[in-house]
């Protein structure tokens, strides 16, 4: 035998151990989900071929085979899975070994959820280890994305009494007002004949029509417009609809903590924000608004305010122009909503209660209020536009001015 025949039969009798491989190829494979790279099984199997060239040539005939099962180790979620690919599911949570999940707004529970808490724990590590993190005891809590944008929060003992596994998942935004109207009640209804007030020039228009028609028209005059709600409301696919009427030569920069939207417009800068990690500092809010604000966008879009730093940063970069841009918030109604910002603006920053309102007054046109309706177990059985006011300024003794166009509860 022949010294090339035997170390190819050395080096076929070799046995792969997916678990190396798939600890050689993570860190370039989350480099590609922040990068949100697309076909994820095609850039995993380049990163594997790579390997296998250099490890286990006579491999190579088997890298589909490979690939596979690096795959399933590193990506695949057990019983999640189907409901990660199933329509109309919004959400999967499991409680310990216990799964349920909401579909067209109405709660299920899984009847086979996980076979053993291991099965859980194997799943939380792997989700955390492809965001490149670490849960423990130590820091029982961790934030993460899936592949698919999902986003992820994962509790473990000792802050919570079991494994808890949330997972909100990924869904498409691209729908326009006009196909929003059957899911979201309200869009349709007339509005009648309103007056309404350009706070920079001063002039007075009259509008008469539906509240669809009354949120194109803000757009295309480049109002600025906060959508308030609660988590699963469809704050941003609301948002997200809004820019299908923004003109298509305006730039626009969308700033996000949570890969989610995605513009039907050419020109559009997406920034996220990043939390500090081993050998990576954070990339803050300020950060990713200095850097778009270099780019000198015609409009900024900011999914939601969510910390004190958001707050301060978007209303103070709005009250230096950026005309038509939006946000979200979460809140009850529209004067909690501006009571929260308030809040979290003091939170960053030591400022007077006047000066405060008088900064949100000048950034902010339009506040729109999406509730959920419920049935009496507590299933979503729809969603509808609440609240639409404009905001005016403020008077005499600091109080808000709001101009309500639409009030329907």
């Amino acid at each position: 035998m022949s010294l090339s025949e035997r170390s190819k039969l050395i080096n076929t009798a070799r046995k792969i151990d997916i678990d190396l491989i798939v600890n050689a190829v993570r860190p370039q494979m989350l480099n590609y989900q922040i990068q949100n790279a697309g076909d994820l099984k095609g850039l995993l199997r380049l990163e594997v071929k790579k390997y296998l060239e250099q490890n286990f040539p006579h491999y190579l005939d088997n890298l589909y085979t490979v690939t596979e099962e690096v795959y399933n180790k590193m990506y695949m979620l057990g019983p999640f899975e189907k409901y990660l690919k199933m329509d109309g599911v919004t959400d999967i949570i499991s409680f310990g070994t216990r799964l349920m999940y909401v579909k067209n707004g109405v709660k299920y529970d899984d009847e086979r959820g996980f076979a053993s808490m291991e099965e859980v724990r194997v799943i939380y590590e792997r989700i955390i280890a492809n965001s490149g993190q670490n849960i423990s005891y130590a820091e029982p809590s961790k934030d993460a994305e899936l592949y698919d944008g999902s986003r992820v929060k994962v509790i473990i003992p000792p802050e919570a009494l079991e494994p808890y596994i949330i997972i909100r998942k990924h869904t498409s935004l691209n729908k326009n007002l006009d196909e929003l109207i059957y899911g979201l009640r309200g869009l349709n209804d007339s509005i009648g004949t309103i007056e309404m007030v350009k706070k920079r020039t001063k002039e007075e228009e009259n509008f008469n029509g539906t509240l669809s028609e009354y949120f194109k028209m803000c757009v295309r005059n480049r109002r600025n417009i906060v959508v308030i709600g609660e988590t699963g409301a469809g704050k941003t696919t609301f948002v997200n609809a809004l820019t299908y009427y923004i003109q298509p030569k305006h730039i626009v920069a969308v700033l996000e903590d949570t890969r989610e939207m995605e513009l039907p417009l050419p020109y559009v800068f997406y920034l996220k924000t990043r939390e500090e990690k081993e050998g990576a500092k954070a990339i803050t809010y300020e950060d990713i608004l200095y850097d778009c604000l270099r780019a000198n966008p015609d409009r900024i879009i900011l999914t939601e305010i969510r910390t004190p730093i958001s707050a301060y940063t978007f209303i103070n970069v709005l009250n230096s122009g950026h005309k038509g841009s939006f946000t979200t918030i979460h809140a009850d109604n529209v004067e909690m909503a501006l009571d929260k910002l308030e809040m979290l603006i003091k939170e960053f920053k030591n400022i007077d209660d006047r000066t405060i309102r008088r900064l949100i007054a000048k950034a902010i046109d339009v506040l729109v209020f999406i509730g959920l309706e419920e049935d009496e177990k507590g299933d979503v059985i729809g969603r509808a536009v609440k609240e639409v006011a404009e905001l005016r300024g403020i008077d005499e003794k600091g109080n808000y001015i709001l101009d309500y166009k639409y009030i329907k509860w």
